[in-house]
């Protein structure tokens, strides 16, 4: 008797994962920076301390958190961040690789990210990648502590394996805590020097993860239907 595949889940990091804001991320901490008195933080620097929960790498880069109201810091940076998020590109391929899973039976593609739901909502929609995606999980304020709570609300969906794609520590962390596969991109947010001491697989594009792994997965589990948050 051949065994039944079993569904598969994909859950997707967003920034820095899929869309290309590492640009828009260093100018924004580099507003911020100026408005209390820092000096400019360069693409390296940010590489090498980006770190969740975000103001404890606010702290690293020398802000000064104990006597500075986090809410101040991340309300400058949100100003300048959230004006040009939607102008910021796509990492190349992600919108046919999606295409592509959205066609394929027996997988779920969620979206999990530290971002701001409403936000992180809007400029899916905006990015036109909404119609490719079953659920959509970001956070309920702007503080960027934590996903794995968020996580959570995933717990729902029924797969024989899922594996998330991120590119960050904290990714990992996620991944590892709720048994899943952990995959990371060395495009976005942390160095590849960093996400090399991680033992996860890595991969330089997000598109390469999923029309080279990840498609040949989901057509063994064709015939098995997505699962939304809505049932």
């Amino acid at each position: 008797m051949t065994a039944t595949p079993e569904p598969v889940h994909l859950v997707l990091d967003w920034n820095g994962t899929l869309l290309d804001d590492l640009d828009l991320a260093v100018r924004s901490v580099n507003v911020a920076a100026e408005r209390f008195g820092l000096g400019p933080i360069t693409h390296d620097r940010y590489r090498a301390l980006f770190d969740f929960p975000i103001v404890d790498f606010y702290g690293r880069l020398g802000f000064d958190t104990d006597s500075i109201d986090f809410d101040d810091i991340a309300a400058v940076y949100l100003g300048s961040f959230d004006a040009g998020v939607a102008d910021c590109p796509l990492h190349p391929g992600v919108v046919d690789a999606l295409a592509a899973l959205a066609g394929a039976d027996g997988v779920t593609v969620s979206i999990l990210s530290a971002s701001y739901e409403p936000t992180l909502r809007r400029t899916l929609a905006h990015k036109g990648l909404d119609r490719y995606v079953d659920n959509v999980v970001g956070v309920g304020d702007q503080r960027a502590t934590s996903k794995l709570a968020a996580a959570g609300r995933l717990a729902h969906v029924v797969a024989g394996r899922t594996l998330l794609l991120g590119d960050t520590s904290h990714d990992k962390d996620i991944a590892d805590a709720l048994g899943w596969d952990a995959h990371l991109v060395t495009c976005g947010h942390q160095s590849p020097q960093r996400l090399a001491r991680l033992g996860a697989t890595t991969w330089p594009e997000p598109h390469l993860f999923m029309t080279e792994l990840l498609l040949p997965l989901c057509d063994s589990a064709a015939g098995t239907p997505a699962t939304t948050l809505d049932g």
